[in-house]
Order: C-alpha cells, then structure tokens, then sequence
C-alpha cells in the first residue's frame, strides 16, 4: 500500500511537506519508520526518534490497519529553550 507522510521541523526542511512511501499491509510505527530510513538515509537518526501520527493521534506498538485516506504524520523531536 502506498502512504502520503505529511512531514514537520527538520524533516520537511530535508525532504519536502510530504513523501509517499509503500508499506505492508500489516504496517508498524517501526515499519514505517524503517520504509522511511530506507528510501531516505539521509534523515535516518531523525526518522529513528520521530513518532508516527495517524489522524492527528499518536500511535504505539501493534498492527496500524491504514488506509488510503487516513493522515499520516512524522513529527520529529522538539527542541529549543
């Protein structure tokens, strides 16, 4: 299945606002992740820390069971002071 990423902060400075990347069936936060470090490598340390967002909501571990209209986030770790 291929997925749009909407991506923030220093991804989206490297990689553009979205990217679109193919994913299993049975997709992960980690397997996305790791789609996303692959076709990519040169965000990898960042994609590593980032969370995944699925409509607006934060995942965890287990099956995401995407689908084509859902809104998928990568958001980097903030930082600043």
């Amino acid at each position: 299945m291929t997925i749009t990423i909407h991506l923030f902060a220093m991804l989206a400075d490297q990689l553009g606002p979205t990217i679109d990347v193919e994913v299993p069936a049975d997709a992960t936060e980690a397997s996305v992740k790791t789609v996303v470090a692959a076709q990519y490598p040169e965000v990898q340390q960042v994609t590593s820390n980032a969370r995944l967002a699925v409509n607006q909501e934060f995942v965890s571990a287990g099956p995401l069971q995407l689908t084509a209209t859902d809104e998928i986030a990568l958001i980097p770790p903030a930082s600043g002071g």
